[in-house]
This record gives C-alpha cells, structure tokens and sequence, in this order.
C-alpha cells in the first residue's frame, strides 16, 4: 500500500479533504493522511485552520501535523504547538526535514498532484 502525498495550494480545499466532503467524500480513493504539512504564521489563517481541523477530527486527532512557518519566531512556534502542532520547520530547513521525517514513518508513500 503506497501513501500518497497530496498538496493544495487552496485551503479550502485541504479542509474538503481532511473532512472527506465534496469530491472527496470517498474514502477508498482519498484515504486519510499519515502525516499533515501546513504552511502556518500568525497572520496567515490557513495554518490555524488546517490544524484547528485535525485536531477537531476524530478520526484525525492523532495525526501528525508539521508547520511551516517563515521564521523561527518564538511566538509563533508557540502558538502553532498552542493549536496542536506536533512539529515546527521554519524555512529553508522545512524540505529536507518534511523528507525525513516522512521518511521515518517507515511506511512506502508517493507524490501525487490529486489534490491541486
């Protein structure tokens, strides 16, 4: 079984799918995510959401959720670990990081472009 990674550069679209609605109500094609990356900032309201939605989600609760913010500010590393963040990468670390980290999961994935 292969995980596919599925990016969105809309975050409503993220949230279609995270909540399985829209066309992405079936769950054997659009299988829940292992791992959950995020752009986040203070200022920026689609990091807070994407977590408040997993978090939010019981079949989701436990999911690993990695923001990605544009700098190492203090305050918001804390308030995405406040929302539930489960790690913080601040740019240009975050690429290499997300690779490791997904690759520890032990589990095969691929990369896939469903969810633009």
């Amino acid at each position: 079984m292969v995980n596919p990674v599925v990016g969105f550069a809309r975050a409503d679209r993220a949230l279609s799918y995270l909540h399985g609605t829209g066309r992405y109500a079936d769950r054997s094609q659009y299988r829940l995510p292992a791992v959950v990356v995020t752009a986040f900032g203070i200022d920026n309201p689609d990091g807070p959401r994407i977590l408040d939605a997993v978090r939010t989600s019981i079949p989701l609760r436990k999911t690993p959720v990695v923001a990605i913010g544009t700098l190492a500010d203090e305050d918001e590393v804390h308030e995405a670990h406040r929302l539930g963040a489960t790690a913080y990468l601040a740019r240009p670390l975050a690429c290499r990081a997300i690779v490791q980290v997904i690759t520890s999961l032990n589990m095969p994935w691929s990369v896939s472009e469903t969810g633009s």
